[in-house]
């Protein structure tokens, strides 16, 4: 009994001392989580206090505090947040992240940023590691030493075990937070709530940052020595790499420089211009191939200051190296190149590039350095460079004057043998000077008779060798070796014209005339910039033929810059000469002229020599030949500008000064955008900046008024010679022809679409550049295979022409500013600013200098975009053709005759309804992007629908980043398990004591199971704590982009796809795009598996014309959600206007619309109310009539029918929104007003009320807003049923109820013997014609409502002819006209003689308001609103459509920033991309690719004749048939059908 109790007491103390044990390990584990965790903060604060000492006074607390009091509290907040939160705020002076460009700092604030975040979770990693070696160390001292001390040793060990967990547990928090940069919900809460960001980098002020760590060719010349002697050349050589950014958009692959350096020594140099001291030019070629993740822009610049160390200083030119197209790659072997240079004529014969190629290897006896064609160039210019030396001369003449070429199949003589050749002409040449007593050679080279006289001394001296040479087993002198090519045959001896030829080229063959040999025989589109060591100390030679070539002249910096993108010579604009005292004195003299540019004709080729003289010789030093061409003298006299055109373009002035484009002072031109960070960014947040600015233009007197105007007078000359018959009206005529290519092709698809709904018989097309470049730009026209184009079933007769090029650069399209010309002068373009290369062609268009009342250039005003994803470029082209499509229906409708030509079907109002929704559009797009129009951030109150797609942009990141962050997780888990010996089984269960050798092989066999499926391990892992969809496959992610608008999935395709060009593979991502309104559907759902990510445009449904297409669109996102594996399937986005999430999608973005109701929402919320308590009835015309509501007494409170219904809410509203459409002095829009402080408190209530409100419509209230749309199709469906059951129901019609009639003659498409009973009865007097009175006493036995003033302006729309009178067609045509067009159109309408080129947007508190209220008594609401289909139609694909690309790009853009930022925090600032730019880098395709433009130019000629030709043809067709009219006593117009007529 004792040891009983005794042993139960043992028990007892047993179980109160593991108790105590218990709570003792866990107190020693937070108190060491806790300590680890300070450890931890405190690393990365010491961190940055070493590295950047400047930007903080205190380790704890910000800059800028002073007080011992704020560093107190900085103290607080640090611990508090270590401990709590596991985070820590530092403060950075954001200066220093420029200052390393200025030799300030030793590390930009990107690399700082990397370190401190990294060292946080080094640090804990270690300190886990070194306690675990800790532990180890001392179980193997308890295990040595056996004595009564172990148990100290043993208590310490377990002591440290709890430690070393803690410190684990603190590194992998570390690691998930620092390295993989995840952050808790609950951070996330605090850090929004104290801060105005949730970004990374937070602005607070003061100039500082607070950063969370949560654990073609181009060249300059510079002729002032300042640009190289004060600074070393830098700025020179930052001018240098802007332009090389701004050309390499062409898709520039390598490039390099050539910098000439001209020594004080000189040599006697006989020949070209006499003999005189020429500097020994030293040229040295730095190249460089681009790399995938590269920039070339700084790869140029960086290989040209190692190439010249040393050098930089003395005289200097540097020069862009001739590029052409940048395709030759490191080795030289690549055959990528597209072929500039395509063919060249020598004797009188076409060889093509690959033959010049191999034939010049034999002529020159060198290996072909590289197959592109900027080699074959040059090996050109090599052979006809000759002036002032025999040797080349007589190689000259022997390839290209003995008929040598590619076809000569014997050996061409070697350098050696040509200047023994040539020492005989130049011994003959030394005794014609001597005889002649001639004191230079310019005597002899300017004098035709002298050069005959020395051909027939060099004639005789040659005979006799060569008669020597021609005797069997004569002796071999130097002239053998021309056998093959130079005979004394009698009749077809050449000897002559051999020596002439190469006298000829000694004399003639300088820099210019090179260059204008080889533009004449050359056939191919190429910009030129030409020079040679014998040349580059005076002069260069530019030349442009199917490629733009432009020069810039400085006259007050001294610098002249040339390229053949037109906007990279622009770069002088934003540098300024460096000041100070250069090492030594130019010659040249800086002068106090405006910069001027000047561009080459490209079109019919043009050449430029740029002469700038040397030691005093101020004068151009060119040869006889073209010593008659006029000489320029620019830059204040000091540079000789000589021009050379091949063939004149049409209408193009000859005078230099003319040409010349003002870049200083000019409001015109637009300098180059500075550098940013984040291109992309800059350009989405840049868009409602630039959408109002196009809206506000269009209501000025500008240029782009001028241009409409013009348009205006082109319309109306076109429909008047189609209503006159002198244009024929069928479907092969083309009236406008709108024309692009890519994402602008996509946008006139769309504007031709519009355009052609809305005048279904204005023949109107969009066609490819490239498909008309093909067909009408080629000798051999290319087929379009599988497009109805062919150059016969194109009638291009005096088209109305728009060319949509944003660049204004591509060639393409810049192409065809030149060869439509040949069909039409009707052209216009619509470009990103005024000074563009189509631009330039369009203007030569005029004749008698610059005349605005012609204007042809529409302008975005955007300037050059470097960012090859492409955002407010397509969002402002697009905005521009909204206002050109309102303008050229407002031309249409203002004239009957025009209306009916054309089959109008859209009205003033439908166009006032449209502008309505145009200038609300900009306050949606201020929401999306987060920044208003001014440009300014909006608060955070109205961030929420951009946090929002963000959001979705990082979970989206987060499946592309997980296979990266897996993969550097089993990195670390392999080489910390292989480093320490312990893997994770076999360390948890040696730590538990299984140390028996059975369990050896289990533990190793589950982790060799860990190794095998470890990455698959660390996705799910990640996808655990991230909260995302673990059922996704494992996998590289595809995401497929939808939308009903054609135009939105492409272009969005086209954004997302370039913005992850250039990421590295495991994070790569696969793009494509479909219309979920068709093929969708076929062609993407059989691709979908687990974890494909699906975005798709939902347009608004809640609108009647739109509710189908919702439903459509709905249909195939469901399909395609539907289709499931293990569970799983694709994760989808759908973003649209009305409020309702599709079961079966992941997420649903609801985007604010910002716009009044139409008609039918307005009736279907009316409708709604009534049936939660009122009831409802309907009218039998469909008017909504309320039953009457009676109280407890019976008694009626109220009886009102739904028309005269205010609603109060949407009143108040509207009262809200209004806004003047006076001119924009005195306007205030309310976006303009949302960051004034006296707003922002009634702002935030009001946000934070109709959130709740948006709750509990969310929770089941049936409204309008968040109906399905199924739901929507339901109501409006029995809507209608409803309507059309009670018109039926009404009684007979009498004989004279005209608009029945008219009606039952609609539905049964009766033929014109009931129109011409109808009409007969109505005309009283027999007239055979129905006046105003007839048709006022018809009408008004109908409907006596309708005022006078509406029955006066349905006669003048039906009066077609302006005869006062409607004969029998014009009633036909009224009588056809739809119910609801002819309520449309009873409207006030104030048409001027301008056609009211102003559109005033709709005032309405709802679409509709004044219709409902103006239409004549019985007309339904509901059929009322059937008339407002064709605006809401343009709503979705002008408005609505924009907002839904624009959130795209918003999205997309967070995808992949964080995707582009991951690499370089990872990597320490080692890895890296950036996502403006792509592999090709072609943001500007000014290549002629895939069609050539070399025969752009003769096939201009040759089709503006016939065209001239057939137009002849028809004028006199056209009078012989009036006079054999006139002749016979016919009328032309009598007794024909008005359709006959206009036929």
């Amino acid at each position: 009994m004792t040891t009983s109790v005794t042993s139960n007491t043992a028990n007892n103390g047993s179980s109160t001392t593991t108790s105590s044990r218990r709570r003792y390990h866990q107190a020693i584990f937070v108190a060491s989580y806790i300590i680890f965790g300070l450890l931890h903060e405190f690393v990365h604060v010491v961190v940055a206090r070493l590295i950047l000492p400047s930007s903080s006074s205190s380790l704890f607390s910000r800059a800028d505090a002073s007080t011992q009091q704020q560093q107190y509290e900085g103290l607080i907040k640090f611990l508090s947040r270590a401990i709590l939160g596991r985070y820590t705020l530092l403060h950075i002076d954001s200066n220093t992240s420029d200052s390393s460009s200025d030799g300030g700092a030793w590390m930009s604030t990107t690399v700082a940023t990397s370190i401190i975040t990294h060292s946080g979770w080094i640090c804990s990693l270690l300190v886990a590691f070194m306690l675990h070696r800790l532990y180890y160390v001392m179980l193997n001292t308890t295990k040595q030493q056996k004595s009564s001390s172990n148990k100290n040793y043993l208590m310490s060990a377990e002591v440290l075990s709890t430690i070393i967990i803690a410190a684990y547990i603190t590194a992998f928090e570390s690691v998930t937070t620092d390295l993989f940069g995840f952050v808790p919900k609950l951070v996330q809460h605090f850090i929004t709530t104290s801060s105005s960001s949730t970004s990374s980098v937070l602005g607070v002020g003061g100039g500082q940052q607070q950063l969370i760590f949560h654990c073609g060719n181009f060249g300059i010349l510079l002729l002032n020595s300042q640009w190289i002697n004060i600074d070393g050349g830098q700025r020179a050589l930052s001018m240098l790499e802007k332009m090389v950014e701004v050309t390499m958009m062409r898709g520039a692959q390598s490039g390099g420089v050539v910098t000439f350096e001209p020594s004080n020594s000189g040599v006697k140099v006989g020949g070209g211009g006499g003999y005189g001291s020429n500097p020994v030019i030293r040229g040295v070629r730095s190249r460089v191939v681009n790399a995938k993740r590269t920039v070339l822009s700084q790869g140029v610049r960086k290989k040209i200051e190692g190439d010249n160390c040393g050098m930089m200083i003395g005289s200097k030119k540097l020069k862009g190296w001739n590029d052409v197209e940048f395709n030759a790659t490191s080795s030289g072997s690549s055959d990528v190149a597209k072929r500039d240079f395509e063919f060249y004529n020598i004797g009188g014969k076409f060889y093509d590039c690959e033959a010049i190629q191999e034939w010049l290897v034999k002529a020159l006896h060198v290996p072909m350095p590289a197959t592109v064609d900027s080699a074959a160039i040059a090996g050109m210019i090599d052979l006809l460079r000759v002036q002032g030396c025999f040797a080349l001369s007589v190689r000259y003449a022997v390839c290209f004057e003995l008929g040598g070429g590619p076809d000569f199949k014997f050996r061409y003589p070697t350098m050696t043998e040509y200047e023994s050749i040539g020492k005989i002409f130049e011994k003959e040449l030394n005794a014609f000077v001597a005889d002649m007593g001639v004191q230079t050679l310019e005597v002899i080279s300017a004098s035709d008779e002298m050069r005959k006289n020395l051909c027939k001394s060099v004639r005789d001296a040659l005979k006799p060798i060569i008669l020597e040479e021609s005797k069997p087993g004569g002796p071999k002198s130097a002239m053998s070796c021309l056998e093959h090519f130079v005979t004394l045959d009698e009749e077809g001896g050449n000897l002559d014209q051999f020596v002439n030829a190469t006298v000829a080229a000694f004399f003639d063959n300088d820099l210019l005339h090179t260059v204008r040999i080889f533009l004449k025989n050359a056939k191919g589109s190429f910009g030129l910039c030409v020079t040679t060591s014998l040349d580059a100390h005076r002069q260069v030679a530019m030349a442009a033929k199917g490629q733009t070539l432009c020069i810039a002249f400085y006259p007050r910096k001294g610098v002249i810059c040339y390229g053949s993108e037109q906007a990279a010579v622009k770069a002088g604009l934003n540098y300024e000469t460096p000041q100070g005292q250069s090492n030594w004195s130019s010659d040249f003299k800086l002068v106090d002229e405006d910069a001027v540019r000047f561009d080459l004709d490209d079109l019919g080729g043009e050449i430029a020599l740029l002469d700038w003289g040397y030691a005093g010789d101020s004068q151009p030093a060119v040869s006889p030949p073209n010593r008659g061409l006029p000489v320029y003298k620019l830059m204040g006299g000091g540079v000789n500008v000589i021009t050379l055109h091949q063939e004149n373009a049409m209408n193009k002035s000859s005078n230099l000064q003319k040409r010349l484009v003002a870049l200083e002072n000019n409001e015109f031109i637009k300098p180059l955008l500075d550098d940013c960070s984040d291109p992309v960014l800059a350009d989405i947040r840049d868009i409602p900046r630039v959408l109002h600015n196009i809206q506000e233009d269009w209501q000025d007197v500008g240029l782009n008024r001028m241009s409409a105007w013009h348009l205006n007078q082109c319309i109306k000359n076109r429909l008047r010679a189609k209503i006159d018959g002198s244009i024929e009206d069928h479907a092969g005529q083309i009236d406008i022809l709108v024309t692009g290519c890519e994402v602008s092709l996509w946008l006139a698809e769309q504007f031709v679409a519009d355009l052609q709904k809305c005048f279904p018989k204005l023949y109107v097309k969009a066609v490819s550049s490239n498909k008309l470049l093909g067909l009408f730009g080629q000798e051999m026209s290319m087929p379009a295979i599988g497009f109805p184009y062919t150059t016969r079933g194109m009638e291009m007769k005096d088209p109305i022409v728009l060319i949509i090029s944003h660049s204004g650069g591509t060639f393409a399209p810049l192409a065809c500013s030149n060869l439509l010309q040949s069909f039409s002068s009707s052209i216009f373009a619509v470009c990103s600013e005024w000074d563009t290369q189509v631009g330039k062609q369009l203007r030569s268009i005029y004749t008698g200098g610059l005349d605005l009342l012609t204007s042809r250039i529409f302008s975005t005003e955007v300037g050059v975009r470097p960012a090859e994803p492409c955002s407010v470029s397509v969002v402002a082209t697009h905005q521009l053709l909204t206002n050109i499509f309102e303008h050229i229906c407002m031309t249409i409708i203002s004239d009957p005759n025009f209306r009916y030509v054309t089959g109008s079907i859209i009205n003033e109002r439908d166009l006032q309804t449209l502008e309505r929704l145009n200038v609300e559009n900009i306050k949606a797009l201020e929401r999306i992007v987060g920044v208003d129009r001014k440009g300014d951030p909006m608060h955070d109150l109205l961030l929420k629908k951009e946090a929002e797609l963000r959001a979705a942009g990082d979970v989206w990141s987060e499946h592309i980043l997980e296979n990266a962050k897996a993969y550097i997780m089993t990195f670390i888990y392999i080489v910390v398990t292989v480093t320490i010996g312990y893997p994770l089984i076999s360390g948890i269960a040696d730590a538990a004591g299984l140390k028996d050798e059975r369990y050896y092989y289990i533990t190793r066999f589950f982790d060799a199971l860990i190794y095998f499926w470890l990455p698959q391990i660390n996705v799910m892992i990640l996808r655990i704590f991230q909260g995302r969809n673990k059922r996704h496959r494992m996998v590289g992610r595809t995401v497929v982009i939808g939308d009903p608008c054609p135009w939105v999935a492409q272009a969005a395709e086209a954004f997302l796809s370039k913005i992850f060009a250039c990421s590295y593979s495991i994070a790569g991502l696969n793009v494509l795009s479909g219309n979920p309104a068709d093929h969708l559907v076929h062609r993407h759902t059989h691709r979908v598996v687990r974890g494909s990510l699906l975005v798709c445009g939902r347009p608004d449904g809640r609108l009647t014309a739109l509710t189908t297409l919702e439903a459509s669109t709905c249909l195939a996102v469901n399909q395609a959600s539907s289709i499931q594996s293990i569970g799983g399937t694709c994760e989808s986005i759908t973003i649209g206007h009305n409020k309702s999430k599709l079961p079966l999608s992941a997420k649903a973005i609801f985007l604010d619309a910002f716009r009044p109701q139409f008609l039918c929402e307005k009736l279907l919320d009316e409708t709604a109310g009534v049936d939660q308590g009122q009831g409802m009835n309907l009218t039998a015309t469909g008017n909504l009539k309320l039953n009457p509501v009676f109280d407890r007494d019976g008694d009626e409170l109220r009886s009102l029918n739904s028309e005269d219904t205010k609603d109060t809410t949407e009143s108040s509203t509207l009262k809200g929104r209004a806004f003047s459409f006076m001119k924009k002095s005195s306007s205030v829009v309310e976006g303009d007003q949302l960051n004034s402080s006296q707003h922002r408190k009634r702002l935030s209530m009001s946000i934070r009320r109709k959130s709740s409100q948006e709750g509990q419509e969310e929770d089941g209230l049936n409204t309008t807003s968040h109906r399905s749309s199924a739901a929507l199709i339901g109501a409006y469906a029995n809507m209608e049923k409803s309507a059309k059951t009670k018109a039926s129901k009404v009684g007979d019609h009498n004989k004279f109820d005209i608009d029945g009639i008219i009606e039952d003659l609609i539905k049964e498409r009766e033929g014109v013997d009931r129109y011409r009973k109808i009409f007969e009865e109505i005309d009283v007097d027999g007239s055979g014609e129905l006046d105003f009175d007839e048709f006022v006493d018809a009408y008004k036995k109908i409907n006596p409502d309708v005022s006078l003033t509406q029955l006066e302006q349905m006669f003048k729309e039906a009066d077609l002819d302006g005869g006062g009178t409607l004969d029998f067609d014009e009633f036909v045509q009224m009588a056809k006209m739809p119910h609801v067009d002819v309520l449309g159109k009873l409207s006030v309408q104030n048409r001027d003689d301008r056609g009211l080129a102003q559109v005033m947007p709709s005032t309405e508190r709802y679409f509709g308001e004044e219709l409902r209220k103006t239409a004549p008594k019985g007309t339904g609401p509901f059929l009322m609103s059937q008339s407002q289909h064709l605006v809401m139609e343009l709503y979705e694909s002008r408005i609505a459509s924009m907002q839904r690309f624009v959130a795209m790009t918003v999205m997309f853009h967070q995808m992949g920033s964080r995707v582009q930022n991951f690499f370089p925090n990872i990597s320490f600032g080692y890895l890296g991309y950036r996502m403006d730019r792509t592999h090709s880098i072609m943001r500007i395709a000014t290549t002629a690719s895939p069609v050539s433009g070399a025969d752009v130019r003769d096939r201009m000629v040759e089709l503006h004749l016939r065209h001239k030709i057939q137009k002849a043809v028809s004028l006199f067709s056209r009078a012989y048939l009036r006079w054999k009219k006139a002749k016979h006593g016919l009328d032309s117009r009598q007794g024909t059908p008005f359709s006959e007529k206009s036929e």
